[in-house]
């Protein structure tokens, strides 16, 4: 189903990156829990996601896990909603998270979902699914065997409960099963270990944002339908026989434009492509 990849953070940034200085910044929800042995042997794993809206480029999800006891090290780094730092405060934070992250043994991942495969989610079952399964994705590859995990997550889903339900019998399916679901919506505001998820998955946004810019020449801005560069860039990437590649031709955005462009309807994708996850640090041992 997917590809899996392997490295140390070091390797995606110069070690002399690692420690910035640090600028500290300062909704409905549903739990679903089981019986829980609260306490030393409890890990805590936050989940959210980056570039559900663009209309180019992966959609990333981040998850952070770490036990119980270190929650307080999130705030004092002032980990919160990616939203509320500027760029560079969220590489400087993504920094910090690393560098301590590995020091201590923490778990960290990001999953990362093709434009292919969003387009054929939108097109078959819905996004909502596809983000589903991503969670359920990022939340395996940072599992810890042998203690009890509570799960909070940023609901993609209007209904924050029922994105909670689908993602326990995502992993129930996968037989791993939580002591305590939270899903709620802002969680990455309310909540530090999903703040810390949250900056790490909009860092590697940013990151293929940069890369794609650098590598086509074309300036795609943030990527967002109502960005202006976004906007000027449609139609270059509107050549040829198809829309780019790394276009979601599933939005509206990009259908309206193929119109314009090619006087005819935009070709549908529905044929899922490999999603590739990177393992950012191994998780903590029990």
């Amino acid at each position: 189903m997917f590809e899996q990849v392997r490295r140390p953070w070091s390797a995606s940034m110069p070690s002399q990156q690692l420690c910035p200085p640090l600028l500290k910044p300062p909704p409905t929800s549903t739990r679903c829990s089981t019986t829980s042995t609260l306490g030393d042997r409890m890990r805590v794993i936050g989940v959210d996601e980056a570039g559900r809206g663009p209309c180019i480029g992966p959609l990333f999800v981040g998850a952070f896990c770490l036990p119980k006891e270190d929650e307080y090290l999130l705030e004092d780094l002032g980990a919160t909603d990616s939203k509320r730092l500027r760029p560079a405060q969220r590489e400087a934070m993504a920094a910090e998270l690393r560098e301590l992250g590995t020091r201590r043994g923490w778990g960290l991942a990001v999953h990362s979902l093709s434009p292919t495969k969003i387009d054929a989610a939108v097109e078959e079952k819905g996004l909502n699914r596809l983000e589903v399964e991503g969670f359920v994705e990022a939340i395996q590859a940072v599992w810890t065997e042998g203690v009890d995990h509570r799960l909070v997550l940023d609901a993609c889903d209007v209904d924050a409960a029922r994105f909670g339900r689908n993602v326990d019998a995502g992993l129930a399916a996968a037989g791993l099963t939580s002591s305590e679901t939270e899903a709620k919506h802002q969680a990455d505001a309310d909540h530090r270990v999903v703040g810390a998820a949250s900056i790490v998955a909009k860092v590697e946004r940013d990151a293929w944002v940069r890369s794609f810019i650098e590598e086509s020449g074309i300036d795609v801005g943030s990527g967002y339908p109502s960005d202006p560069k976004m906007k000027r860039a449609l139609p270059s990437l509107l050549q040829g026989q198809h829309p780019h590649e790394d276009l979601r031709w599933s939005w509206a955005t990009t259908k309206r434009g193929w119109e314009a462009v090619h006087d005819r309807p935009a070709p549908v994708r529905t044929e899922a492509r490999t999603t590739v996850q990177r393992r950012l640090f191994d998780p903590p041992s029990s």
